[in-house]
């Protein structure tokens, strides 16, 4: 696994935002779901916010989803539930 990262984005009425990036090992799409592996799930629990997007980039790519609610595997890994954007 490559270290990569993640950038989380929020995005309310008017030009108000919310934006973390974090460090993680790696990012996995899968049917309807994005799991994000070796990310303390701590960081996501501490948000006073609930994302948005989810940015990664992945094979020279810049690659920004549309995510709803998450949930932790374990402490080290995220699933994202991915939505329409």
């Amino acid at each position: 696994m490559t270290p990569t990262t993640i950038f989380l984005e929020a995005h309310y009425f008017g030009d108000d935002s919310e934006e973390l990036r974090l460090p993680c090992e790696a990012v996995a799409a899968a049917a309807g779901y994005l799991v994000v592996a070796g990310m303390e799930a701590r960081h996501l629990r501490a948000l006073k916010w609930r994302p948005d997007y989810l940015s990664y980039w992945y094979d020279g790519q810049l690659l920004r989803l549309a995510v709803g609610p998450w949930v932790a595997l374990d402490e080290k890994t995220v699933r994202f539930t991915l939505r329409q954007p």
